[in-house]
């Protein structure tokens, strides 16, 4: 039987050898054939262009007129009968035709084949040439495009010669380069290549004969071996049928572990369509049987996303890519039972090969206790690294965790070029209470102090108990000093309150020291050592205060303590009084308005201009309240001089941001102009350019309504703020008050001569009025007036006065009326 296929096999490989040569000489003659007409055609083809441009040309350049006699002679009547001769030479062989889809000459008329090459030609427009065989002919097409020379019979026409133009009435508006007929040569085939078909034909009937006689031989050589192959066969066949019944055994120990397998097994299509499952994935999902199985699809046996926020459908999607990059891959995954029940499943997913298509082979696991026992697993480890982390009293970050923190706060402020600051609290009495009313008491002290301290540093702050009564605190972003000292001080109040344990009213205290990074130190270890050095200095000033590690930082802390505290009792006494700096025309010099500007008469520290304590009062909030008590003040003061009969235009009073962002200002504006009888026109509110830019959508609404109440509201220290004439127009303003900073060099500074200038121009186109502040010399005052700018306010007038002493220059005012 081999040796029989042996010569199958050498029968079949000569028959293809035979077969190949056999085609190859065939398309041979064919190409042969193919090549020598379209050399033929395209020979005629340049033969008739040449034709025609020749006779073209004769009858344009010689001007030759086209009458009745002189139509028979041009190319479109001659190129069609010298065709229609040499056809006839050709006996029919050969036929040549020159078409148009517009001819004046019905015989040139192109048919369905022509039309369909033209339109070929239009919509290709790079063919130069068509050659195709159909049947027994060769058809050969040319493009006839549109020359220049062709638009004298066959452009606009108008533009043709006049005797084409009375002779035919169509076939005009051609356009250069346009398609509008071809060349059509048609060769039927030639007797030659008949002649060398038969020659092949003949080649063909003899191979084959060879061929049927090896075939004979072949069967022959088989026919001998015959016998002995039935001998082999049937032992063949007889071990056959012995692996068959082992095979079938195998099937069925195979379908019986399939079956019983204690993991669910799936078999998917390369669709994704369930066609094989077990009868553990049926009771795993709990299915009703296996059709139900075979109509769902994965997605259906999976809830919308997994566990990492990821749909299921994108999810699966990856899942089966990776699988068939790889050959199999194994993933863990969340299943749905038909009850709704979602559970971990193992799946390994296994391309193989079943009856000659690419499936699936997917093996689900339950794996939901394995992931519950995971679970547990990461818990205790969370809950060890919280105990190695944590004290497991007060719950707060212990030494370990402290280190870790500190260090990354140092890299932090590093980066940002920023400051850090570690507060280092000890409690004063706390060894007493441990000692006198035991541990448990003192227990409960150390958590209840741990409340208070998480009240006070919320989220904002780092807080740990580095062990006994000692905690600590880390300050990253430290934005102003001050913020230390309030925090300290918010500190030592909150523990000196008495506490309250089982009967018990207990006293304790804290000492706390402050370091500054990188101010005292660089690195962590340094940091605490100087921190807890602080505290000890705490504890030596008598306890219950507060140091920093720098005797400077400490006297600062202190100064702002002592400032905030008079600046309380000052408020209560009211030690501080209203200075007024005159607003003067300085055409007659009389007073057209003043501003008040607020001083502290300190019982000790004597008289002290706002520089000294205006920062401390906004950090302390106490600013508020000094602003309210200057405008009452200021209001009762000036209604009392109108009461008088001296009148003198606007009470000018400074606000600030902060207070037009407050909702109750303009309500408390209002109530206390009621409060004092003090008429709207009388008063006039400054505030600064660069707060109205830097807030102005926030106030525009605010200054709106407080300048429909009838209160003016100026522009002070104008031309620094960077402010737009867009924002200027929409602003309800009055005034302009030009900034120091541009008078001070006049007259001789260009820059602040220009500037000047240009702040007056502006003024007087919106409407409004300009006073310049910080005059000081004669020749600033010359300058100003020269420029239209009369309203002054400065030293060169007067600096700022008591009440008592603007009150007497009013007093002259009027009698000099």
């Amino acid at each position: 039987m081999k040796k029989a296929n042996y010569f199958i096999l050498f029968a079949l490989l000569l028959l293809l050898g035979l077969g190949y040569k056999t085609y190859e000489q065939y398309r041979n003659i064919e190409q042969t054939q193919d090549f020598i007409v379209l050399e033929q055609s395209r020979s005629i083809a340049y033969l008739i262009k040449a034709f025609r441009h020749t006779y073209q040309d004769a009858f344009l350049k010689n001007n030759i007129s086209i009458d009745e006699k002189m139509i028979n002679l041009l190319p479109v009547k001659t190129v069609f009968e010298i065709s229609q001769r040499f056809s006839a030479y050709e006996k029919g062989d050969i036929l040549i035709r020159t078409i148009s889809d517009r001819p004046r000459n019905p015989d040139n008329k192109a048919n369905l084949f022509e039309e369909k090459m033209i339109n070929y030609f239009r919509e290709n427009s790079n063919e130069k040439e068509n050659f195709i065989h159909i049947d027994d002919a060769y058809y050969y097409t040319k493009p006839l495009k549109i020359k220049t020379s062709c638009l004298k019979c066959h452009g606009k026409r108008e533009d043709a010669i006049p005797s084409i133009r009375e002779k035919y009435t169509k076939a005009y508006d051609y356009k250069l380069g346009e398609i509008r007929g071809l060349v059509n040569i048609t060769i039927k085939e030639q007797e030659i290549f008949a002649s060398l078909h038969k020659d092949f034909n003949n080649a063909l009937i003899v191979t084959a004969l060879l061929y049927f006689f090896l075939l004979t031989v072949i069967y022959l050589l088989i026919r001998s071996l015959n016998n002995k192959e039935e001998q082999y066969t049937h032992r063949l066949e007889k071990e056959i049928t012995q692996a068959s019944r082992k095979l079938i055994k195998q099937k069925e120990t195979f379908e019986t572990l399939f079956e019983k397998s204690s993991d669910g097994i799936l078999i998917l299509d390369e669709k994704g369509n369930f066609i094989e499952g077990n009868e553990k994935i049926i009771l795993m999902l709990k299915l009703s049987s296996k059709e139900e199985l075979f109509i769902m699809t994965p997605l259906e046996l999976s809830p919308e996303k997994q566990p990492d926020g990821q749909l299921s459908s994108q999810k699966i999607e990856e899942m089966i890519y990776i699988a068939k990059q790889n050959g199999w891959y194994q993933f863990e995954w969340i299943l749905r039972r038909m009850d709704g029940e979602n559970f971990w499943a193992e799946i390994t997913l296994t391309l193989v090969e079943l009856n000659g298509q690419e499936v699936i082979h997917a093996i689900c696991r339950e794996i939901s206790e394995k992931k519950k026992a995971e679970k547990k697993l990461v818990k205790q480890a969370e809950n060890l690294r919280y105990h190695a982390h944590h004290d497991i009293l007060t719950g707060l970050p212990n030494r370990v965790l402290f280190a870790e923190e500190l260090k990354r706060g140092i890299e932090e402020a590093d980066i940002r070029d920023g400051e850090l600051a570690l507060f280092f609290i000890d409690l004063d009495q706390f060894k007493q209470i441990n000692d006198s009313l035991g541990h448990e008491i003192g227990d409960r002290v150390l958590n209840l102090v741990t409340t208070r301290l998480k009240e006070m540093v919320e989220d904002k702050y780092f807080l740990s108990r580095l062990g006994g009564d000692e905690f600590t605190i880390i300050m990253k972003n430290v934005a102003k000093r001050s913020d230390l000292v309030l925090l300290a001080q918010a500190i030592l109040d909150a523990l000196k309150e008495p506490l309250y344990i089982e009967n018990n009213k207990l006293y304790i205290s804290s000492s706390i020291g402050i370091s500054l990074y990188p101010r005292d130190g660089k690195n962590a270890n340094n940091l605490l050592k100087y921190a807890d050095a602080a505290m000890y200095k705490a504890k030596e000033e008598g306890r219950n205060t507060y140091q920093f590690y720098t005797i400077e930082m400490t006297e600062q802390a202190y100064e702002q303590i002592i400032m905030k505290a008079a600046l309380q009792r000052g408020l209560e006494e009211e030690e501080f009084v209203i200075y007024y700096q005159p607003q003067v025309n300085a055409k007659n010099g009389k007073i057209i308005g003043v501003e008040a500007l607020i001083r502290w008469q300190h019982p000790i520290m004597g008289f002290l201009e706002p520089a000294k304590f205006i920062t401390v009062a906004k950090e302390t909030g106490l600013l508020r309240g000094i602003d309210q008590w200057m405008m009452r003040k200021a209001m009762y003061e000036v209604r009392e001089w109108h009461r008088q009969g001296l009148h003198f235009g606007h009470l000018s009073l400074n606000v600030t941001i902060t207070q037009l962002k407050d909702e109750l200002f303009v309500e408390m504006l209002l109530q206390m102009l009621d409060d004092t009888n003090f008429e709207p026109a009388w008063l006039e509110l400054e505030i600064t350019e660069g707060e109205v830019m830097q807030r102005y959508d926030e106030i525009i609404a605010k200054l709106k309504l407080i300048y429909s109440k009838g209160i003016h509201i100026a522009i002070d220290d104008f031309g620094t703020g960077h402010s737009s004439l867009a924002y200027l127009k929409r602003l309800p303003v009055n005034k302009l008050k030009i900034d120091r900073s541009f008078i001070v060099d006049l007259p001789h500074d260009e820059e602040s001569v220009a500037i000047v200038k240009a702040i007056i121009s502006l003024a007087n186109i919106l409407g409004l009025t300009i006073i310049a502040e910080g005059v000081e010399t004669e020749k600033q005052q010359a300058f100003l007036i020269a420029n239209e700018c009369d309203n002054i306010q400065g030293y060169y007038y007067s600096r700022p006065m008591p009440a008592e002493e603007l009150q007497k220059i009013l007093l002259e005012q009027k009698r000099h009326k």
